[in-house]
């Protein structure tokens, strides 16, 4: 436990402004370190099939995170702020000794006048002194920024090592360490914290079976189809309305109240959500009816013309330009160096694949027609997007909570108030947003080449397409719930489930699996430890 000497008067947060500076640093690295790690989820499996450029990721990505962050952020930094430790472990109370006209640190005075929030005219000369007051401890100030600052270490080093890891689990970790550090085992909300970490086990799991799900429906309504170009673009409608309705619905029920959307009951909010979702329908079915196919063929001849650019220019094409549209006596010169992980490879094809029973579907793996991928495009552009919204509101809310906590407790004196009521706090969650964007640009490119070509032997369109939508439902989902879990894990266990999905084990690397699950190991004991460490140096200073 920390032995900080320091007169609680009205004005005691003047003394720590230094400490606040360190912080508002400290959290820029946090999401810095986040984009550069986790914004990769969004746009990697997007920007990996070819779908998006890496520029086009970099600006959706900006404004769709800061869209989120400041929308429904504010629900998920709520949990993380006062869900995990007992506040009132923090508190401290302040009674005015007439006899020394000083302040003194008293355990508890039942007349407390002032909970925080100390206003000019009490420290005005002439004001009458403040009898009694209650405000969050120091030690909680420096807790916090010590745990912002072994979360931002931990990100930054897995993103130079292109290892997708969890911001909120790092976060979670940092500060019950550095909490426990301080007061021990008192406050901790261990029940909280366990089902916590079982959200992180089990998210992967949901989202990976949704996504493979997903997968699979598409595999047997369109993949095994004589003519799959055809069976897309009859299905793309549907898979459309699927997507709006399901996002839409967990943005809008107990939705952002800058919109109004938190008045709506869930069947106002699920029949708006239906009704965009169908007029989405009606607009590739009619309007767009053959803008869809016109799409479709433009991009593939383009991608056509590129690749004979490519072979005539004697370089190897790129990986998603090997799909049997060219004679493959041109192409074998290339495929020493297609891939540079051993443990996966591409999966054979079966003879008269379309003509197999249809349980022999459920391992078998069915090529996808290089045209109607590029149907699917579009619907990955959508996923992506709404996938990138839910970022924003879950995590960028998880790495600014320690910062909105420690501005709180420096601007009233007290961190617990109700942070939602305050503009403020969407100030913190655009500054949180915007440190995301930069780190995505300047280093998300190296994550993204793990999630887009390490893992999978094949991210396509349509398997980009089932892993967003697996990862944005749960994602949303558990935002709903303000439970504060991974869009990292989630993106993982999807890209995993899909890759089975497609290939059984046969497309997947399961040695870059391995390698991601034990950095997700450390991601507790080093951020934890950072964060005491921190906390040891930052005492020195007070």
């Amino acid at each position: 436990m920390l032995d900080i000497l320091i007169q609680y008067a009205p004005n005691w947060t003047e003394h720590t402004t230094w400490l606040v500076i360190v912080a508002f640093v400290f959290a820029f690295f946090v999401s810095y370190g986040m984009g550069a790690n986790d914004s990769c989820n969004d746009w990697g499996p997007a920007v990996g099939a070819g779908t998006v450029k890496l520029y086009q990721a970099y600006i959706l990505s900006g404004i769709l995170n800061v869209a989120g962050a400041v929308l429904l952020g504010y629900k998920v930094v709520e949990t993380l702020r006062t869900g995990i430790i007992e506040f009132n472990i923090f508190d401290v109370y302040a009674q005015y000794n007439a006899t020394t006209n000083q302040y003194d640190t008293v355990d508890h005075c039942g007349n407390a006048t002032l909970v925080g929030g100390w206003k000019a005219p009490d420290i005005m000369p002439g004001a009458p002194p403040v009898e009694c007051a209650k405000y969050t401890s120091i030690d909680f100030m420096l807790t916090q920024t010590a745990s912002l600052a072994g979360v931002a270490a931990f990100m930054i080093l897995s993103s130079c090592y292109k290892i997708p890891v969890s911001a909120t689990h790092a976060v979670v970790g940092a500060s019950v360490a550095t909490s426990f550090y301080i007061r021990g085992n008192v406050g901790i909300k261990w029940g909280e914290i366990i089902s916590i970490v079982i959200s992180w086990f089990i998210s992967p799991v949901i989202a990976g079976i949704i996504a493979g799900g997903m997968y699979y429906i598409i595999k047997y309504s369109v993949l095994i189809r004589q003519d799959t170009f055809k069976w897309a673009l009859r299905l793309c409608p549907v898979f459309m309305c699927f997507t709006l309705v399901v996002n839409l619905y967990a943005c809008i029920y107990d939705g952002s109240k800058y919109l109004g959307l938190d008045k709506l009951n869930a069947t106002e909010a699920f029949l708006i959500s239906v009704a965009i979702g169908v007029a989405g329908w009606a607009l590739l079915t009619f309007p767009l009816k053959n803008w869809l196919p016109n799409r479709a063929k433009r991009l593939y001849d383009k991608e056509t013309i590129k690749m004979q650019k490519r072979l005539e220019a004697g370089k190897a094409p790129s990986k998603e330009l090997f799909k049997f549209d060219i004679p493959i006596t041109e192409l074998i010169m290339f495929l020493s160096e297609s891939h540079k992980i051993k443990d996966m490879r591409e999966p054979e094809v079966a003879e008269n694949i379309k003509e197999l029973p249809w349980y022999k579907y459920f391992w078998a793996y069915v090529p996808e027609d290089r045209l109607t991928k590029k149907v699917f495009n579009t619907l990955q552009i959508v996923s992506s997007s709404m996938l990138s919204f839910t970022h924003g509101a879950n995590d960028t809310g998880n790495t600014i909570s320690p910062l909105l906590a420690i501005w709180l407790c420096y601007e009233s004196g007290y961190a617990f108030g109700n942070a939602e009521t305050r503009d403020d706090t969407q100030l913190l969650l655009g500054y949180g947003s915007l440190a995301m964007i930069v780190g995505f640009v300047t280093l998300g490119h190296r994550t993204i080449k793990l999630l887009a070509h390490e893992m999978t032997v094949d991210m396509s369109p349509i398997s980009g397409f089932c892993i967003e939508v697996g990862t944005a439902f749960t994602v949303l989902i558990c935002v709903k719930l303000g439970i504060p879990i991974s869009s990292t894990h989630c993106t993982v266990g999807a890209v995993v489930f899909v890759g089975m999905a497609k290939s059984t084990s046969e497309g997947v690397s399961f040695g870059t699996f391995r390698k991601i699950c034990f950095f997700w190991l450390l991601c507790f004991p080093m951020s934890a430890a950072i964060g005491i460490g921190t906390t040891i140096i930052l005492q020195q200073f007070l």
